[in-house]
């Protein structure tokens, strides 16, 4: 990676971010049960991008999802991976996850906005959001959450 390439994926990441912080900023309620917690928020002149991730029982995951995705709107696998591919401006590596855009096996999909819901969880967004469930260990589920906001 040359040096311009470093610093700009070093670049603007803002100090003090924490997952309870973060959940509340974009409107994502973590539930109680959710462990290892990471979150990360990268801010440029236009918009900041937040990251979240959390880990949930698979049943409590499932749970979780339903309240906050909308009837109807189905969770997709991720059919093509592109694991060298995914250059995104606020990655989950800097939270030391892998980015969901790369899981083949196990992983769920969606994208919702404030508009779409009046689900409980989903009525407290205020940004657009990327959600992903993957399925990485028997039993446990990490929910990741991508947001950008202007």
């Amino acid at each position: 990676m040359s040096d311009a390439g470093a610093k700009e994926k070093d670049c603007c990441w803002e100090k003090g971010v924490t997952p309870a912080g973060l959940g509340e900023r974009i409107g994502i309620m973590m539930p109680e049960e959710a462990t290892d917690r990471r979150a990360a928020v990268k801010s440029n002149s236009r918009y900041s991008t937040g990251i979240l991730a959390f880990t949930l029982a698979e049943g409590t995951a499932n749970a979780y999802l339903s309240r906050m995705v909308p009837e109807g709107t189905r969770m997709i696998a991720n059919i093509a991976p592109e694991p060298d591919a995914y250059k995104g401006d606020a990655p989950f590596t800097r939270l030391g996850l892998a980015e969901p855009e790369t899981i083949a096996s196990g992983l769920r999909k969606t994208s919702i906005c404030p508009e779409d819901t009046g689900t409980p969880e989903g009525k407290y967004l205020r940004s657009c959001v990327d959600i992903y469930a993957h399925d990485f260990a028997s039993g446990r589920t990490r929910i990741y959450v991508r947001s950008s906001s202007g």
